[in-house]
């Protein structure tokens, strides 16, 4: 434990609501939330969640009671931890941009946490015998292909941490440079009348990757790893697996957006027929586009408990199943049943532990063991973890 102090440019604003409670106090942080803020107890025994605080340390917040509503923010570190280290990013310094919530912290220690929290899922599973593995990612640093920053046609960036206010950002240092070329771009065409905000909306979106020319406004990004370097160890890693699983029956993609996955099963599996199921039409489209001559495409919300059954009716039973959702998980698990109760395996990537944790429960419930799981981490300087994991039917 080290006794720097380092004091945070204050986020509250000098007007007070009357209906506001306020008080300072110092607090010993004891563990980490799943978004990366630390838990600690105030005097009175109400737990607190303090963003830019980590375990061990002593700092000192400001509490904001208004109604059932409580916020806590950090003012400073009093006792810092040894892991601490001085931001890469001037936005998060001065304690505005709430993007890399974890920057001030080592990547030693970042990987660190995000295996205890794997350790901690493991545990809850009764499969604490899995040692918990978290790949680093490559680079640190450069490594987000795409983002999405927003704009009022005066100011252009992220936004604040717990805020809908824009930060003004000219640096991003987890930016590939091509995207950081089209930031820098896009901010010499500030001030822009023609990105303010219509009436109710908060802001315009800028859309920027770096295997896209132009940048796409008020339109929705298709979907696609943020970590070129990560998304080819994923893919690795499902090639690997998938040497050691037999699929009798064919393969069942679940979520397959546009092929990301599908082209890495199509490669191992050139006998199998491969069904890849999707509920974005534009991602079915692209993964058609690929031609990968084994693979047959539904279009099926997999959100839906109706179209999960219409699904299910014609789908041979005893597939092996690989999925990679989105955070929300498998959402309508009671109408999965029928196809995971029969499947030999599953091949779950995930991009949120929690959901992950839940719906391994489920897989486990249906008479699959976990036999296999590791952590990617593919988003350097925050909490985020991608997890892949391996179930199998045991004989």
């Amino acid at each position: 434990m080290s006794s720097r102090r380092v004091q945070f440019k204050s986020a509250v604003s000098g007007q007070r609501k009357s209906s506001q409670r306020i008080d300072d106090f110092e607090v010993v942080i004891r563990d980490l939330t799943s978004d990366g803020r630390g838990v600690g107890e105030a005097p009175d025994g109400q737990v607190v969640f303090v963003g830019g605080a980590w375990v061990d340390e002593r700092v000192h917040v400001r509490r904001t009671r208004q109604g059932a509503k409580t916020s806590t923010q950090l003012i400073n570190v009093i006792d810092a931890c040894e892991e601490r280290v001085e931001p890469a990013c001037t936005h998060h310094r001065e304690n505005q941009c709430g993007g890399c919530p974890w920057m001030f912290i080592s990547y030693e220690a970042q990987l660190s946490a995000k295996a205890d929290k794997l350790k901690a899922s493991l545990e809850s599973l009764n499969a604490s015998q899995i040692a918990p593995i978290v790949h680093p990612s490559p680079r640190q640093w450069g490594y987000r292909n795409r983002a999405q920053l927003k704009t009022n046609g005066k100011a252009l960036g992220y936004l604040a941490t717990s805020s809908h206010d824009i930060v003004d950002v000219s640096i991003c240092p987890i930016l590939t440079e091509p995207n950081q070329a089209e930031l820098t771009q896009l901010r010499e065409e500030l001030p822009n009348n023609k990105w303010r905000p219509k009436s109710r909306q908060k802001w315009v979106t800028l859309d920027i990757d770096d295997q896209r020319s132009s940048t796409l406004v008020n339109q929705r990004q298709p979907f696609r790893q943020a970590n070129d370097d990560q998304n080819a160890a994923m893919s690795r890693w499902l090639a690997d697996t998938l040497k050691s699983l037999v699929p009798s029956a064919g393969v069942l993609e679940l979520f397959c957006g546009s092929g990301n996955l599908t082209s890495v099963l199509a490669g191992c599996f050139p006998n199998h027929q491969i069904t890849a199921v999707e509920g974005d039409d534009w991602a079915l489209e692209q993964l058609l586009s690929l031609g990968l001559p084994n693979v047959e495409t539904q279009g099926r919300n997999l959100f839906s408990a109706t179209d999960i059954a219409a699904m299910s009716a014609i789908l041979p039973e005893g597939q092996g199943i690989v999925l990679d959702p989105p955070r929300d998980g498998l959402k309508e698990r009671n109408a999965l049943i029928p196809l995971f109760s029969e499947s030999p395996w599953v091949v779950y990537i995930s991009c949120n532990l929690a959901t992950w944790q839940r719906d391994a429960h489920f897989l486990q419930e249906q008479g699959l063991s976990l036999t296999q799981v590791e952590g990617l981490d593919m988003f350097p300087q925050t909490p985020h973890l991608e997890v892949l994991s391996v179930f199998e039917r045991k004989h």
